[in-house]
């Protein structure tokens, strides 16, 4: 009898102690008070609204979706023939950057019909996009951006620093969206005059 009132007593402090714990609201960092002192120091900033830029983003908007529309850019055929391995004596940075190079090619083809874009980070917000020849294998020219770049296997149109609504243009100049066409081996950056001619 004594035990089993023993065993009762044990039980109810057990049951007690559990409930007193699940009551108190404790966040992680209240019971670490480094953690609060760090969080309070790091806080995040909100991301920026097209409210602070949606004249300047409607802009490259409509000015990106005109190169789009237009036609001019589309390549008839695609390239299916062997694809060529990377020929490191084709430009000044084909052997400084051959492994992330040779890495990129095995993507194929994804730009203007018979080319491979190559992407390689070049620090925060940088990127260098290397144009390869897949018939030849020679790096042919590159473009740096701050924000990545849009481009596909049917279109000789490579939009730099795509638009996008969470961007503060007017805090971020080098994040301005361009326009390139790749012709005869290289890049030429369009101007948005260009664009509306061609519509």
């Amino acid at each position: 009898m004594k035990k089993l009132l023993y065993c009762s007593l044990l039980l109810s402090i057990a049951l007690s102690g559990c409930q007193s714990g699940t009551e108190e609201d404790k966040s992680l960092a209240s019971t670490h008070p480094e953690l609060e002192e760090q969080l309070q120091k790091d806080s995040l900033k909100a991301p920026a609204t097209t409210d602070e830029n949606s004249e300047i983003y409607e802009r490259y908007r409509i000015t990106t979706e005109e190169y789009q529309r237009a036609g001019t850019h589309q390549v008839p055929t695609l390239y299916r023939g062997r694809l060529a391995p990377l020929d490191e004596g084709s430009h000044a940075d084909a052997r400084t950057f051959r492994t992330a190079l040779r890495d990129g090619l095995k993507q194929g083809v994804n730009f203007a019909g018979k080319y491979t874009v190559v992407t390689v980070g070049c620090g925060t917000s940088c990127q260098v996009h290397y144009v390869v020849d897949r018939e030849s294998g020679k790096v042919l020219d590159k473009v740096q951006s701050s924000l990545g770049a849009a481009y596909n296997p049917n279109s000789s149109l490579f939009i730099v620093n795509p638009p996008d609504s969470t961007i503060n243009y007017t805090a971020c100049a080098q994040c301005t969206p361009e326009a390139y066409v790749f012709e005869n081996g290289r890049f030429r950056k369009l101007s948005s005059k260009n664009a509306q001619e061609q519509r």
